[in-house]
């Protein structure tokens, strides 16, 4: 995938060496899948648009992440508000995951991902959630 020049502020160079266990990212889920992401549930319910994601694993150049959702629901988990640090808009609302859609993908595609998706966060001002309120395995 091509960054055409006049959407190239978008995209955070320091991204891919900051990708960690408990970062939270704004995603393009269609940029990760185009890019060789791979995900755990059915087609039919994956997240479809924008969202964020938190990485739960890390293995050199490939981390796992799991979409977030402000919404409660079957097979959802809340992430307590004091767990979450960052930006004000991120920290304030509910935030929940599910066990049933991990996505896998290379920091390329992430970083693609969050340029596609205007991520706002930036070295030094990164979104992130406790690595201890997250799953260990899945």
């Amino acid at each position: 995938m091509a960054i055409a020049p006049r959407f190239a502020h978008l995209y955070d160079s320091d991204l891919p060496a900051d990708i960690a266990v408990g970062l939270v990212l704004h995603l393009d889920p269609p940029v990760l899948e185009s890019e060789g992401g791979t995900y755990t549930c059915n087609p039919t319910v994956r997240v479809q648009d924008q969202h964020f994601f938190v990485c739960i694993a890390v293995n050199t150049n490939t981390s796992r992440w799991l979409p977030l959702y402000t919404e409660p629901g079957e097979g959802r988990t809340n992430i307590a508000s004091t767990r979450k640090h960052g930006h004000k808009k991120w920290t304030e609302g509910p935030t929940y995951w599910h066990k049933d859609q991990v996505w896998e993908a290379t920091s390329h595609a992430v970083y693609l991902a969050a340029g596609r998706a205007h991520d706002k966060s930036r070295k030094g001002s990164r979104n992130y959630i406790d690595p201890s309120a997250l799953p260990t395995s899945l």
